[in-house]
């Protein structure tokens, strides 16, 4: 719709994941490389903080606030910390993630970039890496996607109730604004065009047009006829349009105008429009029921992110994790998440303090890229649409009793890991 407000943002904006996938990859070179921490058995250097400060620094350009260099590198081996436990974590379950999962994900990352083969491949030459530790940082998010899925899925359960009390606390939320069907009939002639023969010429045509309509000729038909906007094929018709979206002289005349009625000729940046509202839509609250599932998913994603958070912190509590990142002992013992109270109660760890850095959302935008991204791999390979909650709680629990049937002797330790195997393939 040619009437449309211009957007000052960029057509084109690359997916969040090759950026970070390259970006992990892209090549410094270094003598010595220092090791800035140690997580468990694994050691993480300078240079791997380095390159992911380097892509957490680009969602602060031109932004209104600034980090400074240390903060940020702390927010990269924060996230860093947060991936090395986790894939020791599915590993510890036994999880492999098989070469046709790798393969799959570097084919939708592929084609969501429009990468042929021969470029993927020139831009891993460039950065001075092969393919195979290209496909291992990959084989890494999966697996800390996969633990992750099987961790959460089936802990966050949202309940009727919460719904409805969410819908009566948060009614603003669920207001709709009006909307209107409109068709319009539009001349093109730019604003402050230097040719004025042409506007008047345009100017012209469209009172002329204005004029057949208001003699009862067919709207529509004169539309599929004169008007130079792509909308002309459907007799002008824009469908349902809300206030906010258009040039404000188009949004002014269109919300002026009552059912069956036609705007005198409107001048925008685009040139001369004529229109006519078919249907106003009143604004309205949506009711309990149109809104539930919006109210669903709003507290799912609430619940998953403080069940996310609850299992990192345990996890950072249960590892081994020392960090000599800065020279300052004291700004390093910053950094480790200590002094977490929980209790478990009912199968819940309750947190009495927070203790994660406040600009942990990076590793949550990068866990849910590669979430969608393993899921549409899934998809494709065709496995069976089941409950995913169900599902995995389901297997835990199977793994838990198998564990329990080794561990009284009533299995053998072969058969517990034949059986847990078949659990985990599942997966």
């Amino acid at each position: 719709m040619i009437f449309l407000k211009k957007s000052t943002k960029a057509g084109f904006i690359l997916s969040l994941l090759l950026p970070l996938v390259f970006g992990l990859l892209s090549a410094h070179a270094r003598v010595l490389d220092k090791v800035a921490a140690k997580v468990n058995s694994e050691i993480i250097t300078l240079s791997a903080i380095e390159e992911r400060a380097d892509i957490l620094g680009q969602k602060y350009v031109g932004a209104p606030v600034s980090i400074s260099e240390q903060d940020l590198l702390k927010e990269a081996l924060n996230m860093i910390i947060e991936e090395k436990l986790q894939i020791q974590e599915g590993k510890k379950f036994g999880f492999v993630i098989d070469e046709d999962a790798v393969d799959a994900a570097v084919e939708e990352i592929k084609k969501k970039n429009n990468l042929a083969d021969g470029q993927l491949l020139e831009m891993l030459k460039r950065e001075g890496r092969t393919l195979k530790s290209y496909k291992n940082h990959i084989r890494d998010q999966i697996m800390v996607s996969k633990i992750t899925r099987f961790e959460i899925g089936n802990r966050v359960k949202v309940s009727e109730k919460s719904i409805i009390k969410y819908y009566k606390k948060n009614q603003k939320e669920f207001w709709e604004e009006g909307k209107v069907r409109a068709r319009h009939i539009l001349f093109i002639s730019e604003r402050g065009s230097s040719d004025e023969k042409s506007r008047r010429s345009k100017l012209r045509q469209a009172k002329k047009v204005l004029n057949e309509i208001r003699k009862g000729n067919d709207f529509s038909k004169l539309a599929m006829k004169y008007s130079e906007d792509i909308s002309a094929s459907s007799g002008g018709d824009v469908g349902f349009v809300a206030r906010g979206k258009m040039v404000r002289e188009f949004e002014e005349a269109v919300f002026s105008l009552k059912p069956g009625q036609v705007s005198d000729i409107v001048e925008t940046e685009y040139g001369y429009h004529i229109i006519k509202v078919e249907e106003v839509l009143p604004g309205k609250t949506l009711t309990l029921k149109d809104a539930k599932s919006r109210i669903h998913q709003i507290l799912t994603m609430q619940k998953q992110k403080q069940v996310y958070d609850d299992w990192i912190d345990e996890l950072k509590n249960s590892a081994f994790i020392e960090i000599t990142l800065f020279d300052d002992p004291a700004k390093n013992k910053s950094l480790v998440s200590k002094g977490i109270e929980k209790e478990k109660n009912n199968g819940k760890f309750n947190r009495k303090k927070k203790l994660r850095s406040k600009n942990d959302s990076g590793q949550r935008d990068l866990q849910k890229t590669w979430e969608e991204m393993y899921k549409s791999v899934e998809k494709s390979k065709g496995n069976s649409k089941i409950d995913e909650d169900s599902e995995f709680g389901s297997l835990e629990q199977k793994l838990k009793h198998i564990k329990k049937l080794r561990n009284q002797n009533r299995i053998s330790e072969q058969e517990y890991l034949k059986r847990k195997e078949k659990l985990l393939n599942r997966l």
